[in-house]
């Protein structure tokens, strides 16, 4: 997943002589297809470059992408490599979100394959939770991984309460130096307590252990019941209320159902993630906070004027953002860029938020769209 990081890298790489040559790679794992790829790519580049910019040589490009002409074209995990190239500088990031092949050659670097990256693939944690056990689950970078516990972990009941005992009709379960009291009166009553007291150990286990550490959101997989439950104990801030599987999990295999699950919740949370953006859109368009010129958009751009700003994946427009807000064509350079590039990379750099999404994502049919900070201020 992309991250700050990869987007002030690449905003760095932007204040370095260009033009920039930026490749996408897709991975897909045979070495003969990923070669044949990248070579056709390479020189797709090297002659657009000598159409667009024939003031710039190749040879200051080429030491670049020289370590990926014989070298590996992947790093294990990834589905997609993608190059930045400038005159003096460059940058390579592996993509973990599909690409199709593509060679640009722009003002600036192409940072719209890193925001897509970012946008479409969320971090997050899995607790697989039944009555009488739990494993827990990271999703990181669009790969989920079942956690090995330490043998301390209370992953099963009988080892967070121990052994159960009765005396004078009460009953309750010891483990080590702690005694959990599982209440009094009919066996019904105390394993309801039993499991509430379980719930409660394995909140604050895994509260202490993953979510307070890493804080990505804790995603349930639980049946009704047990969600239900575990929800009313829960003290932990990361626990997502929204987010949820319904089914009891198979904890003996757990493997083997975590891609599947990861898919479902994946599906979830972008449903989630476009409601909340469409209701964020519908109040800034009431409050005639939205921009959908592009004219007005690129002045408000460079004023750091834009809150948010949403681009159509794979939506283009040509034309060149000068530093003073203008759209500059008149060159084949400035006709082949990417005008939605360039001004993803502006309300980047000034703080804005920037999401590149598929059409049915976005809040709007018109391919970009920025809402404005503080519309007063911006000189149209």
């Amino acid at each position: 997943m992309a991250n700050y990081f990869d987007l002030h890298a690449a905003a760095a790489l932007a204040t370095k002589p260009g033009p920039f040559v930026t490749m996408t790679l897709p991975i897909t794992g045979v070495p003969a297809t990923d070669r044949t790829q990248f070579n056709s790519l390479l020189k797709a580049g090297k002659r657009r470059l000598a159409e667009v910019a024939p003031n710039r040589n190749w040879a200051v490009y080429e030491e670049s992408f020289a370590p990926y002409e014989h070298g590996p074209l992947t790093n294990g995990s990834a589905r997609g490599l993608l190059i930045m190239a400038g005159a003096t500088e460059s940058y390579h990031y592996w993509l973990h979100t599909a690409v199709g092949p593509t060679i640009t050659v722009t003002y600036q670097p192409n940072v719209l394959p890193i925001l897509r990256s970012r946008d479409t693939i969320s971090d997050y944690d899995l607790l697989l939770l039944d009555s009488q056990g739990f494993e827990v689950a990271q999703v990181r970078s669009g790969r989920p991984e079942l956690v090995n516990l330490p043998v301390d972990a209370p992953n099963t009941l009988e080892k967070a309460l121990g052994s159960e005992l009765r005396d004078r009709g009460r009953w309750q379960r010891s483990a080590g130096d702690s005694t959990h009291y599982s209440g009094t009166g009919t066996l019904d009553a105390s394993k309801s307590a039993d499991q509430r007291n379980y719930f409660m150990a394995v909140d604050a286990y895994v509260s202490q252990q993953f979510s307070n550490v890493d804080q990505v959101p804790l995603i349930l997989v639980a049946s009704a019941k047990n969600q239900g439950n575990f929800r009313k104990l829960s003290q932990n801030a990361y626990l997502d209320a929204n987010v949820r599987v319904v089914q009891a999990p198979n904890l003996a295999a757990a493997n083997q159902t975590l891609v599947a699950l990861m898919v479902g919740v994946n599906d979830q949370r972008h449903v989630q993630a476009a409601q909340i953006r469409q209701d964020a859109y519908d109040k800034a368009r009431q409050q005639k906070q939205v921009v959908l010129d592009l004219g007005a958009l690129a002045t408000a751009a460079v004023q750091g004027q834009i809150a948010k700003l949403w681009i159509q994946d794979d939506a283009f427009q040509a034309g060149h953002l000068t530093e003073s807000g203008d759209v500059m064509t008149a060159t084949a350079l400035s006709r082949q860029n990417n005008l939605y590039n360039d001004l993803a990379l502006v309300v980047s750099q000034r703080g804005g938020q920037v999401e590149v999404l598929p059409a049915d994502a976005m809040p709007t049919r018109s391919p970009i769209a920025a809402q404005l900070r503080i519309r007063e201020s911006v000189q149209l």
